[in-house]
């Protein structure tokens, strides 16, 4: 495969690539510092006559600290400067240790045997790993979208099983290797070596998973997925070769060669790295960036988009820190700190598993439960592989540190208990949450936008009231408590902390009095139960829906659309409008000398026929009828109408009655008056002492070619 390390690679095409090869350069990190050449028999090349002792506990001063630490390094430098004549010669011995006869040719030819075991171990284990996972495959591909967790933890059980295979045919395929003239020793070099190897590539598979795009995690085409998956399984070869030679075969050199070839290996590994973090830069920033969304999103992405400058200080890192830890014997620290590097990357790859992969779900159930409950699975999934990385990184750094035994014991003892006792308060605040959250009202899911009036939702209870504040209540009372306890088992008092926090309270409500007055006023509001989440309420400056309800003020939604914070304290006398009924009562304009009788037995007859609606008669307590005349008025005789009805969406319920009244009126001949002036004249006569006068005449003429236009 050729290699463009310095090609921009498209981020919508190999955005699935970056937890891969991630995931692989973590492993590679982790099998350079678990079994670096130097450190496989406790450091050999340490134990050379011109290698210096380890820096001392205790030095003077700064300056004389680095200045011994250049003595180390410059004795180190000349020590590996003076051995490098025999090198060559060591590789060569090294080589021909492979073969039973000290032959180069038969060195190659045991290889050989060696890959085409290989091979068949490799046949066998895919095999397996397909004969396996042939049912979930099925089941993820009859649902392209949405791929489930478990369905995603079968395959990768199954690909684990295929790497138990492929080592068992490998270990006792050995025989078969060692009769035909092997030496233990090649053999126990491969077999460290092709494990390791495929182990890695398990990583890959969960991400990359070439041939099945609906397993995969991130957005990657089939070709890209292979091509990418082809060149990691290359790197990490490549990578556990090179350190599987150094260790297995250049540990037990006698001089000071194996110094500088582990400082060679490291280089070409470095040189690999290098390559690495430019090939993969646009997935491996998507794998950093992850799906997180809000604050911590946002710091992800901060972080992703300098990719490049941190794959380089990593490499760089990881060069200063093998020479510095070889030569002053601090290989603990580097191979914890790129053990932390591994458990990093892991946790990377798992995130996007739990993000990709959904849950099973009754299709006859809750939705909204359904979502809920999926939401703290997720989380809860997701803070159990936080818990199993923490205990990994501290148990890797209290290896590193090497402390006494009884303190080794205390610290991991300590650790244990800190851990345990958040992920219990985390894992009680998610079933305490959930089961509020599931008993909340759909009222608290956002405002009811215009036009949604028809779709009004009734008040919640009044344990449905109270939950969201007894929600963040125990949420206070989980945290105050797991934080005492990791205080307490962190060796540190907690009494002055309570006393301190009592005296702190203590000061905020003498200093704080409208705030006290706020919540205290809202805990009697609550207790009287003077209103709930989703009524509709007036408190005499303000009305509105009761949208949210708080610990020291409450969300008012007027119906224009404006929320109106108001405090607790501020509201004064309130009066509910959504509480047990609510009696319409509406005017209707009709035409003087309308027949009042057939009005009213219309109305009621509306009222009667509406009942057989099931939506309307689930709302109506009392139908339509006419309540009387109210006024005269000018043009237009003004009768009430009323009817009572359950108060979630009264003004729907008056809709339909008008719709049917406009109906139904204009079928019993009942009009509706219109406003117009009626202008009644008749014909004038004039007598006969008016008669012979012109303008009379003409007066007379008017009126009654107006009284024949009105008629």
């Amino acid at each position: 495969m050729r290699l463009y390390p310095f090609r921009r690679v498209g981020v919508a095409r190999r955005s699935g690539i970056a937890l891969a090869i991630s995931a692989a350069i973590s492993i590679c990190f982790a099998l350079l510092g678990q079994s670096s050449p130097a450190t496989a028999h406790d450091p050999a090349p340490l134990e050379h006559a011109d290698t210096p002792s380890p820096v001392p506990s205790t030095v003077t001063s700064s300056s004389g600290w680095i200045a011994d630490i250049a003595m180390k390094l410059e004795g180190e430098a000349t020590s590996d400067f003076n051995m490098l004549p025999e090198t060559p010669g060591a590789l060569d011995r090294e080589w021909r240790s492979f073969n039973r006869d000290g032959s180069a040719l038969g060195t190659l030819r045991d290889f050989g045997l060696v890959s085409l075991l290989t091979f068949l171990c490799l046949l066998a284990e895919r095999g397996t790993a397909n004969l396996l996972s042939r049912r979930a495959r099925r089941r993820m591909r009859s649902d392209a979208s949405h791929p489930t967790i478990k369905c995603l933890m079968t395959a990768l059980i199954c690909d684990v099983a295929g790497l138990a295979v492929f080592a068992a045919l490998f270990f006792f395929g050995r025989h078969l290797l060692l009769d035909r003239g092997v030496t233990i020793t090649l053999v126990l070099f491969a077999l460290n070596v092709v494990v390791r190897w495929r182990a890695s590539m398990i990583v890959l598979r969960i991400l990359l998973r070439p041939g099945e795009p609906v397993a995969r995690p991130i957005a990657l085409s089939d070709i890209e997925a292979r091509r990418m998956t082809r060149f990691m399984s290359l790197v990490a070869l490549s990578v556990i070769l090179l350190i599987g030679f150094a260790r297995h075969g250049l540990a037990d050199e006698d001089s000071g060669a194996p110094h500088i070839i582990s400082l060679f290996v490291v280089c070409c590994i470095g040189i690999i790295y290098v390559i690495t973090v430019f090939r993969v830069r646009a997935v491996a920033e998507a794998l950093i960036r992850g799906r997180s969304t809000g604050l911590f999103g946002a710091l992800r992405a901060t972080v992703a988009s300098a990719w490049i400058p941190i794959g380089l200080s990593g490499t760089a890192a990881l060069m200063v820190t093998y020479v510095f830890g070889l030569t002053l014997g601090l290989l603990s620290y580097y191979r914890a700190s790129f053990s932390t590097f591994c458990v990093v990357l892991v946790l990377l790859v798992l995130e996007q598993l739990t993000a990709h992969g959904t849950i099973d779900h009754d299709e006859a159930g809750d939705p909204q439960a359904d979502r809920l409950v999926h939401g703290s699975l997720r989380r809860i999934l997701r803070a159990s592989i936080l818990l199993l990385a923490t205990i990994a990184t501290a148990w890797i750094w209290i290896d590193a540190l090497e402390l006494p035994s009884e303190r080794e014991g205390q610290a991991t003892q300590s650790v244990l208990i800190t851990v345990a006792a958040l992920f219990i308060a985390y894992l009680a605040w998610e079933l305490v949450r959930l089961a509020i959250d599931r008993s909340l009202p759909e009222t608290a899911s956002g405002p009811r936008l215009p036009g949604d009036e028809d779709e009004e939702i009734g008040p919640g209870s009044r344990l449905q009231t109270i939950l969201p504040l007894l929600r963040a209540a125990f949420g206070v009372v989980i945290a105050t408590i797991a934080a005492l306890t990791v205080l307490s088992h962190l060796g540190i008092d907690t009494a002055p902390l309570i006393a301190g926090a009592g005296v702190f309270g203590l000061a905020i409500s003498f200093g704080s009095q409208s705030l006290v007055r706020d919540i205290i006023s809202g805990l009697f509001y609550i207790w009287d139960d003077a209103f709930r989440v989703g009524e509709y309420i007036d408190t005499g400056r303000l009305r509105g829906t009761v949208e949210a309800l708080g610990i020291r003020s409450m969300k008012l939604r007027h119906h224009n659309g404006p929320l109106h914070t108001i405090p607790y304290g501020q509201l004064g006398a309130v009066t509910n409008l959504s509480r047990d009924f609510a009696t319409v009562k509406f005017n209707l304009r009709l035409e003087p000398g309308t027949d009042i009788e057939t009005v009213r037995k219309t109305a009621k007859r509306i009222g009667i026929e509406m009942q057989d609606n099931p939506e309307i008669a689930a709302e109506v307590i009392l139908p339509l009828k006419m309540q009387g005349i109210a006024e005269f008025a000018d043009t237009a005789i003004v009768m009430r109408f009323k009817f009572t009805v359950r108060p979630v969406k009264p003004t729907w319920v008056q809709r339909e009655y008008m719709k049917r009244i406009y109906a139904v009126f204009a079928e019993k001949g009942i009009h509706f008056a219109t406003g117009a002036l009626t202008l009644h004249t008749s014909p004038t006569r004039l007598g006969p002492e008016l008669q012979g006068d012109p303008a009379n005449v003409i007066f007379a003429e008017m009126g009654a070619a107006a009284s024949a236009r009105v008629a």
